[in-house]
């Protein structure tokens, strides 16, 4: 029976396991050879792809990053990616089972200097040695630890190498990353900047100003690509009808949809659909 997507949740099927699994590339692409490496897929699970060495492209959402020495991908629940068919990477694969993590506040690719590789080589064989201990006290507290203090130092490697005139102390910018996982967990059904000031308890001018602080986009802005982004993972990658998308994102009138898509993405849904040849609909 057809799925609605290809997805992977296998990290996640193990109740009673770490919900973590660590991978070396390039025996990462020979195991999972056909299964999550050349073709587009996505996961339930949180995925943190750090390439060492190697070249190479991956594809994320319709966005293709270049694969250079010291480049982290993050991919969240829901994203679509593949890699291409080079493979001569080396590095590491990190799943993370959902019920474990939080949102990478919506990084998808950054890159850290050279000089604090060997710190997160350390930590990344902290996580190997902690994987070994699945009987011992604290096992996954352990390994959720060590994850969160890799994903902090990549982060301020990160910014070392792209400073940031941001102050993530400042409650614009506490809110406005509140605004983006508020979307992540409602754009299927809140569509106005109204809906989201409300849920923080905020006015629209308020969240505006706090949105322009932080982004070059405006809060509507941020609301509407985050909807147009799934439905191109939708209407790309999956089977359901322009009407069944229609209404899987909140929207009460096809029609409409398509006005709002066509607006966006200046092609019409069937048409964005048909320009990607969708496999599962011709099987």
């Amino acid at each position: 029976m057809k799925r609605i997507f290809c997805r992977y949740d296998m990290v996640c099927d193990n109740p009673s396991g770490a919900g973590m699994e660590l991978y070396r590339m390039p025996e990462f692409f020979e195991k999972l050879k056909g299964m999550e490496t050349d073709r587009m897929h996505l996961h339930g699970f949180y995925e943190i792809i750090w390439f060492q060495k190697g070249s190479g492209t991956h594809y994320v959402d319709f966005n293709q990053y270049p694969i250079a020495p010291g480049s982290i991908f993050f991919i969240s629940p829901g994203q679509i990616h593949s890699f291409d068919r080079r493979h001569d990477q080396e590095g590491y694969v990190l799943k993370i089972c959902a019920e474990l993590f939080d949102d990478f506040v919506n990084m998808t690719c950054v890159t850290v200097q050279e000089n604090d590789s060997a710190a997160l080589e350390m930590l990344v064989g902290a996580m190997e040695e902690e994987l070994r201990k699945e009987d011992c006290l604290g096992h996954k507290e352990a390994l959720h630890s060590l994850v969160r203090l890799f994903i902090i130092m990549v982060r301020r490697s990160h910014a070392g190498l792209v400073p940031t005139a941001l102050n993530q102390h400042k409650a614009s910018y506490k809110a406005f990353l509140t605004f983006r996982r508020l979307i992540e967990e409602n754009y299927c059904s809140l569509h106005t900047v109204k809906d989201y000031a409300a849920l923080l308890n905020v006015s629209t001018k308020t969240l505006t100003l706090y949105v322009n602080e932080c982004s070059n986009n405006s809060p509507l802005e941020l609301i509407n690509n985050r909807i147009v982004l799934e439905a191109k993972r939708l209407l790309r990658y999956s089977i359901l009808s322009v009407k069944e998308i229609a209404f899987r994102l909140g929207f009460e009138d096809p029609s409409y949809f398509g006005k709002f898509f066509k607006r966006l993405v200046r092609q019409s849904p069937a048409d964005y659909r048909e320009s990607g040849n969708n496999p599962l609909l011709t099987e």
